[in-house]
């Protein structure tokens, strides 16, 4: 899971260690989350980078108590931020291939 977010010019010496200490915390808290990492874009995008254990346990880290309360922290920046993103990336394999019948 890739997630971005620009703070306002305004916050990000707020905003910055409330990210790297506060929130990454939470998230590693996540039950089926094995790895955690950020960085920040030149631009200043923070970026978290949050990955499963296994395709299986997406959906019931995304549903536990401990996401919904991550999730629930950003409330305080909701007016602060310019941009903020939540991609869900998975590999997937060969895709089945049809042939029409007609």
């Amino acid at each position: 899971m890739l997630l971005r977010a620009r703070p306002s010019d305004g916050i990000v010496q707020k905003f910055a260690p409330w990210f790297r200490k506060v929130h990454l915390r939470d998230i590693e808290r996540i039950p089926g989350i094995s790895n955690v990492r950020s960085g920040k874009t030149p631009g200043g995008v923070f970026l978290g980078f949050y990955e499963f254990s296994n395709a299986e346990a997406v959906q019931s880290a995304l549903a536990s108590p401990q996401a919904a309360y991550a999730r629930g922290t950003w409330e305080q920046w909701s007016s602060d931020l310019s941009e903020l993103f939540i991609e869900l990336w998975a590999p997937i394999g060969p895709l089945p291939l049809y042939h029409p019948i007609n």
